[in-house]
């Protein structure tokens, strides 16, 4: 016999008892660890705000360093999810001091981190373990970058973690994975790309870390999913995400190249520069052409617009001569007036631009992806809109700790009698200021 449901209480009664809720588990704070407003237009703008938001509630503490792990952090965050950052006391995260610098604050810490609330907790700490695990109590998920073993030389191997806090989400970001004669290995993205195959067809360096940003994606869908899965299940899981592995799986076009034969390092794949339609040439204002013309039609019709029906058949033609017969005729023509001419031919193609000259592209603008903050750093939103609005985290950038006492006081996580040595806190070296005016000093010279 199914058990009769108890009577669900009015809309705006669950509302409020949902609300009650979060804020006991998150202790005391509702919401995304941003400022609250009162009355009718608060109210409002939260509902707004509700389908951009839809991580709100879930807490996340991030214990991970550099790009991957910071960049999970910064994706679950825009989402709307409460991101405990957790860093070393002296010198915090490294991205904090990965150059350039403006202001003396780097773009990059800016990036990933806006919007978090920055704990210093120096791990290798007995004391500040304990407040770690007392965090953990109220967690969804923990992100960490620590080589294989490391958290449990720390007493926090990932499986006991588990036994501890069930229903926690440990996502564990390395280079190589923590299995495998090579789990101990140190790299970073360009080495895992080498291994994955993955610079193969065009031996340079790349120019976007596809392992450390494929790897976080990676890491956010599996957190997700696994989130799903505990909504069911009620339990947590340990997830091993190597940026290796995401290389590889980034590469999908490489392996389906494959599907002939094997390939040579530096033979160009259809998509690397095999086809004559989908690559970069030279234009007569000394930038770059990308062309794409990769479909039949597409390439008829680019044919057609320059006046070259004769090159229609040849589409995967592999003949040098054509090839140079081709950049000679685009580098003819400036890249404004080949955009011109292939837009009126609906053949995809566009010049090449810089990062500066692409914030300025009216696309680019019109979708607001990237704005700069009241410091005059640039803020990434999430890369998708929801019913039309954009998820975006907080724009303050936290100083290193500045939310350690506040957040251990809300989380009854404080020690009882805290010590200089028990590594909580920001501890701020001799050596962290004189890198940092070293930085600075650098980056006015440029």
């Amino acid at each position: 016999m199914e058990r009769a449901q108890a009577p669900r209480p009015p809309a705006r009664l669950d509302h409020r008892l949902r609300r009650r809720r979060q804020r006991r588990r998150h202790g005391g704070r509702a919401g995304v660890g941003r400022g609250t407003a009162s009355g009718p237009r608060a109210v409002d703008d939260e509902q707004q705000d509700a389908a951009a938001r839809p991580l709100a509630g879930l807490l996340v503490v991030d214990v991970s360093r550099h790009l991957p792990g910071p960049l999970v952090g910064r994706i679950l965050g825009d989402l709307g999810a409460r991101v405990l950052k957790v860093e070393e006391p002296r010198s915090g995260d490294p991205s904090r001091q990965a150059p350039p610098l403006a202001g003396g604050r780097s773009g990059l810490a800016t990036l990933l981190l806006a919007g978090h609330e920055s704990v210093a907790l120096d791990l290798k700490k007995a004391p500040a373990r304990a407040v770690l695990d007392r965090l953990l109590e109220r967690a969804d998920v923990l992100v960490e970058s620590f080589r294989p073993g490391t958290l449990a030389r720390f007493g926090l191997a990932p499986q006991d973690l588990r036994r501890r806090h069930p229903r926690l989400v440990v996502c564990s970001l390395s280079g190589w994975g923590q299995e495998g004669p090579w789990a101990q290995r140190s790299g970073h993205d360009l080495t895992y790309q080498a291994v994955a195959g993955s610079l193969a067809s065009r031996p340079a360096m790349p120019a976007v870390p596809v392992a450390d940003v494929a790897g976080a994606w990676s890491a956010a869908t599996a957190v997700l999913a696994a989130l799903y899965r505990r909504r069911r299940s009620g339990e947590g899981c340990w997830i091993d995400q190597a940026l290796l592995d995401a290389a590889g799986h980034a590469y999908v076009t490489g392996w389906a190249g494959e599907a002939d034969g094997p390939k040579a390092i530096g033979e160009p794949l259809p998509l690397t520069g095999a086809l004559l339609g989908y690559g970069l040439y030279r234009t007569r204002d000394g930038g770059y052409l990308a062309l794409a013309a990769l479909e039949p039609k597409f390439w008829r019709a680019f044919c057609i617009a320059v006046g070259r029906r004769d090159w229609i058949p040849r589409i995967l033609s592999r003949d040098p001569r054509l090839r140079r017969e081709l950049s000679a005729l685009i580098a003819g023509r400036s890249g404004e007036e080949w955009a011109a001419l292939l837009a009126e031919h609906d053949v995809p193609g566009e010049p090449l631009l810089s990062a500066a000259e692409a914030r300025r592209h009216p696309q680019v603008k019109a979708r607001d992806l990237l704005r700069d903050g009241a410091d005059g750093l640039p803020r990434l939103a999430y890369p998708a809109l929801f019913d039309g609005r954009r998820p975006r985290a907080g724009e303050r950038l936290p100083p290193l700790g500045a939310d350690t006492d506040a957040v251990l006081a809300a989380f009854d996580a404080q020690p009882p009698r805290r010590r200089r040595g028990d590594g909580i806190g920001r501890r701020r070296s001799l050596l962290t200021y004189l890198r940092g005016l070293l930085l600075r000093l650098l980056t006015r010279r440029r």
